[in-house]
């Protein structure tokens, strides 16, 4: 089973897109409100300026009908117009219409530019006391007026107030006001500016929330992710270390039982192949043949003497103990030989003093030979292979095999302890896998420490005795 792909490097940079992308969309969340807020609060200036025109409008209405004596007001001719003018003195007003309480035009200054009529609902809310303003852009009091064209960077208010007196009574007419907004754009440019930098403060003190928040959590989530990967990885790598060590223990018996029944054959066969080669003296060939086939099966024999002698030390439980230098010498003794024959340097070296129980001794044995045939066979003729021990960072004892030949193939690296298909003539291709699992049963780990065009190196680590 593959263990779980790495995260691609667009999945790495996801949470700083949903970080981007949320403090966007806050920003455009304050943006729109702010806008909003921007247009409610130009429409209360502007209808706070009309209501002003209207008490301005009323208070002149009130002064003009003192004036007037056994006249009502309504009734006087121009008492309407000059309460509205006098209003427009105040204000910069360009232009004043006046209609009556019928909605019907009277009066105008400086001229009757239009005798169209206030609409029936302005009206309506005009009868209710309620003014109205109504700003324009790119139009000035004189356009509005018909006097000049629009122009941009211009402005003007237009207002409709009632007239009426403060003291009561009924609606005695409306008046248009058109008003030059000059000052007005002003006021209204600097308020937008002081809208606009609380809107970038909030979005910016918001978004450094969102971010810590946000950040926070993602980071959390990630953490909480890489924990759930790493626990993946250790589950998928215990599956098939219990799936190969199911194998291998059930191979346990049968090991033992092939391992007791080859002993006897391989001995009378190494007798036999021995005898043979003393009679052909004069069959130079065929000698040498015969002295191979002798030197394979007394390989082949040690070989099975090893594997009973650990066998049988785990059956019968015997407790003694080796040291770091008996176990390199116990492992260097079994290749000594055939590194003469090929031709490679070999050295083992350790110190004194580093013991290790008989039982993780031997299987730490198995491991070491097995690595040690691996690097001679992958070593040309006048290379070198060295085995070394010393004590590990944590205490316990650390062994090093190191050749010098071309390095592991790309398909091995991809698998290192799984088994696979060899790339050795008659090789099983278990060979690592079982050094792995052994190196386990001993109490350590085995790995990988360099693996190159120089050379291979690997380290076999046994944890302090319990």
């Amino acid at each position: 089973m593959p263990l779980p792909a790495a995260p691609s490097s667009l999945v790495r940079l996801a949470p700083a897109g949903v970080l981007a992308l949320t403090v966007a969309v806050f920003a455009a969340v304050v943006a729109t409100v702010t806008w909003q807020l921007r247009a409610g609060l130009r429409e209360q200036i502007f209808q706070r300026e009309a209501r002003t025109l209207a008490a301005v409008a009323s208070m002149q209405l009130d002064n003009r009908a003192g004036e007037l004596t056994g006249v009502r007001l309504e009734d006087a001719p121009g008492a309407l117009l000059v309460a509205v003018l006098k209003t427009s003195q105040l204000r910069g007003v360009s232009g004043v219409r006046i209609f009556d309480g019928q909605g019907r035009l009277s009066d105008a200054w400086p001229f009757r530019w239009t005798e169209t009529p206030p609409p029936a609902a302005l009206w309506a809310q005009l009868a209710r006391g309620e003014a109205s303003g109504r700003w324009h852009e790119d139009e000035s009091g004189e356009s509005l007026l018909g006097l000049a064209e629009p122009a941009p960077g211009t402005a003007a208010l237009e207002a409709w107030v009632p007239l009426r007196r403060n003291e009561g009574g009924g609606l005695l007419g409306v008046a248009q006001f058109v008003v030059e907004g000059g000052q007005l754009a002003a006021d209204l440019e600097a308020h937008d500016v002081r809208l606009w930098t609380q809107a970038m403060l909030a979005w910016a003190v918001g978004s450094a929330v969102i971010v810590f928040a946000v950040g926070s959590t993602l980071r959390r989530l990630a953490a909480a992710n890489r924990a759930l990967q790493a626990q993946s990885e250790d589950l998928l790598r215990a599956n098939r270390e219990l799936v190969l060590a199911a194998k291998t223990s059930a191979l346990g018996t049968v090991t033992a039982h092939l391992m007791h029944e080859l002993k006897n054959p391989l001995a009378g066969l190494e007798i036999l192949v021995a005898g043979q080669g003393g009679d052909g003296a004069g069959r130079s060939e065929t000698g040498g043949e015969l002295a191979a086939a002798s030197a394979l099966t007394r390989r082949l024999r040690t070989m099975v003497n090893d594997v009973v002698g650990v066998l049988r030390d785990e059956q019968g439980g015997a407790a003694f103990e080796l040291t770091a230098a008996e176990v390199a010498e116990i492992a260097a003794a079994k290749v000594r030989g055939e590194a003469a024959q090929r031709g490679v340097r070999f050295t083992a070296s350790a110190p004194e003093g580093l013991l290790v129980s008989g039982r993780r001794g031997n299987l730490a044995t198995l491991v070491l030979r097995n690595l040690l045939q691996n690097a001679l066979e992958a070593t040309p003729a006048g290379g070198a292979v060295v085995l070394t021990a010393g004590p590990s960072a944590a205490g316990g004892i650390a062994f090093e095999v190191s050749d010098t030949g071309t390095g592991l193939p790309e398909v091995v690296r991809n698998r290192l302890f799984e088994p696979c298909t060899s790339t050795k003539a008659g090789g099983t291709g278990v060979g690592l896998a079982l050094s792995f699992q052994l190196a386990q049963q001993a109490g350590g780990t085995l790995e990988l420490v360099r693996s190159d065009a120089g050379g291979t190196s690997f380290r076999l680590v046994l944890a302090p005795e319990a």
